[in-house]
């Protein structure tokens, strides 16, 4: 969801998640850890979460706005990417990867769905739930 900052023209995207649904799908310890692994990274290729809160029904997380789209809706509109933009694309992931590996965090859902591109063409990778925290073998 596209928010405004009241008060601002600052705009962020916010991801809304229904608690009911987080415990119906048993993923309490995935949304929890998404949050905070959220909460502690900061690198230009990642995205960066702002705020984080709840409500009795939902819990709420305010993050960057890549208004650039996401890399599958690019990789199905254009077919190919020259060789340039892929080397581009691929040291971003990398050092994004990189810097999650060094604090020991493993991100586990890499796909064009979860790569999203700003307005400067830098890409910034979302959605950490899958991703494991605490492993540094």
């Amino acid at each position: 969801m596209l928010v405004q900052k009241v008060g601002t023209k600052e705009v962020y995207a916010m991801k809304v998640i229904k608690k009911s649904m987080v415990h119906q799908r048993n993923q309490m310890q995935h949304t929890k850890q998404e949050r905070d692994i959220m909460g502690k990274v900061y690198c230009p290729f990642i995205v960066e979460m702002h705020y984080a809160f709840q409500s009795p029904e939902k819990l709420y997380i305010v993050m960057d706005f890549q208004n650039g789209g996401e890399l599958f809706y690019w990789l199905a509109k254009e077919m190919t990417f020259n060789e340039e933009r892929i080397k581009f694309y691929m040291a971003e992931l990398v050092l994004a990867l990189e810097y999650l590996h060094g604090l020991g965090i493993i991100y586990r859902d890499l796909k064009p769905e979860n790569v999203l591109l700003g307005s400067d063409g830098h890409l910034k990778i979302t959605d950490f739930g899958l991703s494991k925290p605490g492993v540094f073998d």
